[in-house]
């Protein structure tokens, strides 16, 4: 239970960063929230009760999810890739995430085998206070850091806003939502809920969990890259934005419910294996659908779009925890649960393709881009 309430913590850390909006993305509030997010892990292993972990809980959350859409308004405000480099970009932001969620697992385990729980928070806090350091030196070294982030907030200063009214017009915006309100609860599932399955349906201890927790993480990693290599070929021998884009996520909703054969699987091996398949093809659906608002929108409101979609993945990510919850407190078996989230996919293809037409960048009525 007490799992459920961190769990439902840092969903509402989450919504609380897109409830607040996407602004002020320059590097000054960059580095003010490195700092907000670095205090506050010091204060984890002062926290002896789940009510106090609570609040550190929405506070880590609320950090890194403004991190996450800062990274993606630079790729699509200033760096202005094209749409064959957009997927790269997207796989290079998204592989420093899955990097650290791959090095954590036997980490974590060995800390606190050999720290205690409190010690594990503490030297991840310090490895956590050398990536500030490294950030803020790289900054310092790198001049053009600031001038594009000052010739960002010109053209921010210049150009025209779009109230979100506005945006809620446009069926891709809400292709975006969808695509994620339906999709990405499959990944917190697998995030979030596997380490509890494995020590249920196949009785890991704490080290076995370490043992192997790791490995998704590296299969998402070169998924990756590998979606946007992929996509750069593809683009390249003259496919159009948009073949290119359904036939990535076609693949990915056609692999992706092999996840449903871990929970029959025999063994932990075979288990792992189907875990893996799945999380392969399914970051290359979530870089594929995290390009959608740099193709459908112009610069200037790529991070509003990309916010509203990320509101879409936390309401749907709220639903499958509760309904996860739900299913094994009546069936006490996780075979419900793999074919409930092994549908998602399809229902999200579907939908998705229903709104985004013949992919088309949206129209934004009296309103133009920033020069």
């Amino acid at each position: 239970m007490a799992a459920l309430f961190l769990l439902a913590a840092l969903l509402l850390g989450r919504a609380l960063h897109y409830a607040l909006g996407a602004g002020a993305p320059d590097l000054d509030h960059a580095r003010g929230t490195l700092m907000i997010l670095e205090a506050q892990a010091f204060l984890w292993p002062w926290a002896y009760t789940v009510f106090l972990l609570l609040p550190l809980a929405i506070l880590l959350a609320l950090a890194l999810w403004r991190l996450r859409s800062r990274a993606v308004h630079w790729e699509g405000e200033r760096l202005r890739l094209g749409p064959p480099a957009r997927a790269l970009a997207i796989g290079a932001c998204n592989s420093g995430s899955s990097l650290g969620a791959m090095i954590a697992p036997p980490l974590v385990v060995f800390l606190h085998h050999h720290t205690g729980w409190q010690g594990a928070f503490l030297v991840t806090g310090g490895l956590g206070a050398i990536w500030v350091a490294l950030f803020q030196w790289f900054r310092a070294t790198h001049p053009e850091m600031r001038a594009t982030d000052c010739g960002s907030s010109a053209r921010r200063a210049t150009g025209p806003g779009v109230p979100w009214k506005e945006l809620m017009r446009y069926r891709q915006t809400w292709a975006v939502f969808f695509c994620r309100f339906f999709a990405d609860p499959m990944w917190y599932f697998f995030v979030f809920w596997i380490p509890e399955f494995l020590t249920r349906e196949r009785g890991l201890s704490l080290a076995g969990i370490g043992a192997v927790a790791w490995i998704p993480f590296l299969v998402s990693d070169i998924s990756n890259f590998f979606t946007g290599w992929v996509t750069l070929r593809l683009r390249s021998r003259g496919w159009s934005g948009n073949r290119t884009r359904r036939t990535l996520m076609v693949a990915a909703t056609v692999v992706s419910p092999i996840g449903i054969a871990a929970a029959f699987a025999q063994s932990t091996l075979w288990t792992m294996v189907f875990l893996c398949v799945a999380i392969f093809f399914w970051m290359a659906w979530s870089v594929t659908v995290h390009t959608l608002p740099g193709e459908f929108f112009p610069p200037h409101v790529v991070a509003s779009v990309y916010g509203w979609g990320g509101t879409g993945s936390t309401l749907g990510s709220v639903v499958m925890t509760w309904a996860v919850g739900q299913v094994l407190d009546a069936t006490h078996s996780y075979v419900p649960v793999f074919i409930g989230i092994g549908s998602l996919m399809p229902i999200a293809l579907v939908v998705g393709f229903a709104l985004m037409g013949r992919g088309e960048m949206a129209k934004l009525r009296n309103y133009g881009t920033p020069d």
